[in-house]
Order: C-alpha cells, then structure tokens, then sequence
C-alpha cells in the first residue's frame, strides 16, 4: 500500500544532482543558483517516517554550478561536477558527514564544462562528460584518500552528448 509523499526542504538553494550510498545516504549537490563560486553539497539521512535529516548542511564547494554527484563505491568519499567552474570537488563521507578534501575546491580540473559525473564499476575512476570539448575527462581515484589523478579520456564526441555512465 502506498503513502502519501514526504515532502523535505533542501538545506541549501537550488538542489539539483543527487546520489545514494551503500547505506542509503542521501548527498545533494546545491547549484545556488549559478552564483560565482557559491555551490555547496549537502548529505541527509532517513528517518523511520521516511523524513529526511541533515547531517551536513550546505558544505561549500567554493566554485560554481556543483550540478551531479557522485559516491564510491565504500561511501568514503563524493564528487561534485561543478559546471561553472570546469572541476570537481571531493569529499571525504564519514558516517554522512561531509568535509572538503580541497580547500581550495578543485580535487580535480576538468578543463571545459562539466556536465555529468559516474564512477566505474570499482571506484577506481571517475568520468566527467565536457561538453564544451566534446569529450569525456578521466581521472584516477586513489582509494585511501580521494585525491584524483588524470587519466586518459575520450574525445570526438557528437555534438549534443548529454548523460554519461560508467561501468
């Protein structure tokens, strides 16, 4: 039998990509409407009601457009494609809780516009389609502490690519 919906508010402006972990967290990238350098992500539990309880609200990203997400494998650690900002910004997951690998923002360069984010199979890569390039960006993850390593990539994509899995 079904319910009816459990509606929670965004702990941060403009919500727009999203991933699960193994365990079920919930983490939100937050676009804040485009604004320069104001993107934050966000990490939410379940409660038994099926409401939602943040556990790190609005973590800044320090660049712009944080648009997709996405988490490894073990949950140890997300990445936020930051659209605005040609990057991605990393975080280090410990019991839903989000810290900022870089303070700077940028874990990884992705050289032109990043438009999605997935992990391969094994979290042992990350892929970002660079729409602007027409191609895809690759980087190694490094699995005791998230830092990202380019890796080579793909290019001569059709104009008008859009969405991105790895496997």
């Amino acid at each position: 039998m079904t319910s009816a919906p459990v509606i929670s508010p965004s702990a941060g402006q403009t919500p727009f990509g999203f991933a699960f972990d193994q365990r079920g967290v919930l983490i939100v990238s937050e676009a804040f409407g485009g604004g320069i350098d104001a993107s934050a992500v966000s990490s939410y539990t379940f409660g038994t009601n099926g409401a939602l309880s943040v556990v790190s609200a609005s973590v800044p990203t320090t660049e712009t457009a944080a648009c997709w997400v996405a988490v490894t494998n073990n949950g140890k650690f997300a990445y936020a494609a930051n659209t605005g900002s040609s990057s991605l910004t990393g975080y280090r997951v410990d019991h839903a809780s989000l810290t900022i690998l870089n303070a700077d923002g940028k874990t990884g360069i992705t050289g032109t516009t990043a438009i999605d984010v997935a992990l391969s199979r094994n979290s042992q890569f990350l892929y970002t389609l660079t729409a602007d390039s027409h191609s895809i960006s690759a980087f190694s993850v490094r699995q005791n502490d998230g830092s990202l390593t380019p890796a080579s990539g793909a290019s001569g994509l059709p104009v008008g690519t859009v969405g991105l899995a790895a496997k």
